[in-house]
């Protein structure tokens, strides 16, 4: 594959942006040289690189794109709002119209914040629960963005006198019940994906129960419940996680799939405890951007309207069912996703010395077939992804892992 124009770019990048491509989306949480380094454009399931390849996209911007790249009814909503003016000195109307969309569809969403990035989201969670409760502490479970208090032993995050932030294991109610015991009426809020995908790892769902025990632990101690449903927010199901498994926290940070691409996010959540916002400051100059809003009303319309997410499982699980016979076929050292909505061929790190070499050897012969899928990180499927998008994917899946 030819790669020359996006290895020129990458060098004159390093001369202007830090690092060249910042966080995650540098070339060394890929395969480097085996994959492009920067993107033209996409349209529906598909995107393209500098250098004029095509690949199915099986990352999504990371999950953001939950219809499809280049979506025309949710752009021209977006465009026609571009074409009006909307970065005003007060929010637009519409800002009423998807805050009422997002109560109709969240279990825990009786009122709406609106952000630009889940970290914008998840730290709004954090500061509205210290005021709600008048406490300090965090425990939190999996990634939930770049803010220093989810980032405790990064460099260049302060160290404070006393810990505000704790850590507990997905899946290990004993950990976090040991954790609140500890901090018995200390704990402001406890944070957590329902659903674990840490980085490198494949997905996991929650255990039996596990939910239910952080639920009546919460309670227990009357601190705010927040889910993280950045990633599994009107992807798993239109409710989210939440709902398919029937818990229903206190605040939820939504984003990712929200508006297929456009910048927002939102924090939905309870009245009596999304009110404690009016007690701290929480302020952004685009966050009542009407665009965005727009986007995102038609993003969740369409999700509805077309069934897209039933769509979405079906090719999912399309893609995991051939998965399954290639495995079987090949003994390809690889766990699969639980959800098919979010695919992973994840090279289990522990099985022996030689994975990461299976893993790079593997994943760069998807990236010459055409498949832009990450080694390390789970994948997304979107509404437009198509039968021969699939078949692709599974053809040059099939090669790679024979090769092996």
């Amino acid at each position: 594959m030819n790669l020359k124009v996006s290895a020129a770019l990458l060098e004159k990048a390093r001369e202007v942006v830090p690092g060249a491509i910042p966080g995650i989306r540098s070339p060394d949480n890929f395969v480097p040289g085996a994959y492009p380094t920067l993107l033209a454009g996409g349209q529906g399931g598909r995107i393209t690189d500098v250098d004029g390849n095509e690949y199915v996209d099986l990352l999504l911007g990371y999950g953001p794109i939950i219809l499809g790249h280049a979506e025309p009814e949710v752009d021209e909503t977006a465009f026609q709002y571009a074409r009006n003016g909307f970065c005003l000195n007060l929010p637009q109307p519409v800002m009423i119209e998807l805050a009422e969309r997002l109560t109709e569809l969240v279990p825990c969403a009786e009122q709406a914040l609106f952000f630009k990035t889940g970290s914008d989201a998840t730290t709004a969670a954090v500061r509205i629960a210290r005021a709600h409760t008048g406490r300090q502490l965090i425990l939190r479970c999996g990634y939930h963005g770049w803010h220093d208090w989810c980032l405790e032993d990064d460099p260049g995050v302060p160290r404070g006198a006393e810990p505000t932030v704790a850590s507990f294991t997905y899946n290990a109610a004993d950990d976090l019940a040991q954790l609140m015991s500890a901090h018995d009426g200390q704990v402001a809020g406890i944070v957590m994906t329902p659903v674990g995908h840490d980085f490198d790892a494949q997905i996991t769902p929650p255990a039996p129960g596990f939910l239910e025990e952080v639920r009546r632990l919460a309670d227990e101690q009357e601190a705010v419940l927040i889910f993280d449903e950045v990633r599994t927010g009107f992807r798993l199901a239109p409710g989210g996680a939440q709902a398919l498994y029937g818990v229903t926290p206190d605040l939820t940070a939504l984003g990712k799939a929200m508006a297929n691409g456009y910048p927002i996010t939102s924090l939905v959540g309870k009245r009596a405890i999304m009110e404690s916002a009016d007690e701290t400051f929480i302020s952004s100059t685009y966050f009542p951007n009407g665009m965005e809003m727009a986007a995102a009303l038609q993003t969740l319309t369409a999700l509805i309207s077309n069934q897209a997410l039933a769509q979405i499982e079906i090719t999912g699980k399309a893609l995991n069912d051939g998965y399954e016979q290639i495995i079987a076929e090949t003994s390809l050292p690889v766990t699969l996703s639980s959800y098919p909505q979010m695919p992973f061929l994840h090279f289990t790190p522990d099985l022996d010395a030689k994975q990461t070499e299976r893993r790079d050897r593997f994943y760069s012969a998807l990236a010459s077939g055409g498949v832009f899928a990450h080694p390390k990180h789970h994948g997304f499927v979107c509404y437009r992804h198509t039968p021969a998008d699939v078949d692709q994917v599974l053809d040059r899946v099939r090669s790679a892992a024979r090769a092996l």
